[in-house]
């Protein structure tokens, strides 16, 4: 019976200052998945690369093993120095299958997405652009 309450009181405390602490280790590094309030609207970062030809294209989230998880830096990208936001940005590009070689600008906007009620559809909002790199006009990227 002791052990059961030291196994008991032990694991909850583990939790408990884990989950103050804001640690993210194992096996108690899933917290996360059920910390964020889910609501009709979503305000989130994206990249978005004009071409050459004039197109521009998203450079998408999603369940790409790079993309997905590594996109929550674009808020941060403004910030990174010059080195480091060029492979960002280099890595991020061939991931989503474009050619650096063809960007000729970069832009981060803030995008706010409101589902409606009945038809369950998003409509999207650009609230603002975050930051901007003409580096691939040059040649730089």
């Amino acid at each position: 019976m002791r052990i059961a309450r030291r196994v008991t009181y032990g694991t909850l405390s583990m939790l408990l200052a884990a989950g103050v602490a804001q640690v993210d280790f194992w096996p108690l590094s899933a917290y996360k998945l059920f910390s964020g309030v889910r609501t009709d609207t979503v305000t989130s970062t994206r990249l978005v690369a004009t071409l050459d030809d004039g197109r521009e294209a998203a450079v998408g989230r999603g369940a790409d093993p790079v993309l997905g998880p590594t996109q929550n830096f674009l808020p941060e990208l403004h910030d990174a120095g010059p080195a480091t936001r060029q492979v960002m940005l280099t890595t991020w590009l061939e991931q989503a299958g474009l050619d650096p070689a063809e960007v000729r600008h970069l832009r981060t906007e803030r995008v706010r997405r409101v589902v409606d009620p009945a038809t369950l559809a998003w409509s999207e909002t650009v609230l603002d652009v975050r930051w901007t790199d003409a580096l691939a006009v040059e040649g730089e990227l």
